[in-house]
This record gives structure tokens, C-alpha cells and sequence, in this order.
């Protein structure tokens, strides 16, 4: 239908390999100058420090390109985790089309939140400057349910902790 056509997918979501930069790039033939393109495209990807998924990967991934994960399950997990955080206190907006939140920090510096809500309840979050969120940490629930379920007790104590106490 159009000529100058570029499609970008990435499998991080649809088919569930959080963190890993597999996916493709389909350029329509009539596109002048293709090798100019997979250059630019290639320099972008290694200087925003991203690599080529390993062989093996990439002839694995290329069976599923007409599979997807069912996102219910992700909304279930999403729902679950973003009430017991509400519950507890967090301010957070729920995502509509993502496997992790950024909840707002109880307090100031994200850093000692992530290493207490670690060392306490044995949670793993991350820090949210990574991702130019500072002041916010990144969960992601892209995880077994059991994990979820395992940490929901540990969000509510950490909130009394933090965020109840202050109230």
C-alpha cells in the first residue's frame, strides 16, 4: 500500500523475554539505499549499547513470529501488584501497556529504598535513575505469579514501614 515502509517489532513483550533485545526490522524493497539504512539502524543499536542476540536465539525466535503470550496473564499480575502497593500506600499509575511499574520512592533517595526493600524483604526492584525515573523505583511483574504472590506481604510491611508511619 505505501512504498517507504520500515516495520520494527521487538519479542521483549509478545512473546515474554523481558531484557532480551531480540526482534526484527522489515524494509520494503522499494526503499533506495537499504545498505545505508542497516548501517545507521546497526551504529544506532551498538552506541545505545544494545547486541545482537546470540545465533542460536535468533533461528529459535524466528518458529514464533505467529505467537504471542496471552496478556491477561499480565494484566492479572499487574492488578494483584498495583493493589497491594496502592493498599499500602505507594503512589503509583497503573500501566496500561507494560510488565513493570515505577512507584514513587517513600523517600528521597530510591537508592537506600532498593537496598532496604533487598536486604529486608528480599525483593528485587530496581532503582529508578536507570531508567531517568529518579526518585522512583522499576518493578517488574513479568514473573511467575508465585514470585508476586511471594513478595505482596513484603510491599505491605515495607509501606507500614515507610509510608504508613509518616501518615
Amino acid at each position: 500500500m505505501y512504498d517507504l515502509v520500515l516495520s520494527v517489532t521487538s519479542h521483549s513483550k509478545d512473546l515474554a523475554l523481558p531484557g532480551e533485545r531480540i526482534g526484527y526490522i522489515a524494509i520494503s524493497p522499494h526503499i533506495r539505499q537499504t545498505d545505508l539504512l542497516v548501517s545507521g539502524l546497526m551504529i544506532s543499536a551498538r552506541s545505545l549499547g544494545f547486541v545482537n542476540a546470540p545465533a542460536l536465539f535468533q533461528r529459535a525466535v524466528g518458529k514464533f513470529q505467529s505467537v504471542s503470550v496471552d496478556i491477561r496473564e499480565y494484566e492479572k499480575k499487574r492488578d494483584l501488584l498495583y493493589g497491594v502497593l496502592d493498599r499500602a500506600g505507594f503512589e503509583c499509575v497503573k500501566p496500561m501497556g507494560a510488565f513493570y511499574m515505577f512507584p514513587k520512592s517513600p523517600v528521597e533517595n530510591e537508592l537506600d529504598f532498593v537496598r532496604d526493600l533487598q536486604q529486608e524483604e528480599r525483593i528485587l526492584v530496581v532503582p529508578g535513575r536507570g531508567f531517568g525515573k529518579e526518585g522512583y523505583f522499576r518493578i517488574a511483574y513479568c514473573v511467575p505469579m508465585e514470585k508476586i504472590e511471594g513478595a505482596l506481604e513484603g510491599f505491605e510491611r515495607i509501606g507500614k514501614k515507610y509510608i504508613q508511619r509518616k501518615g
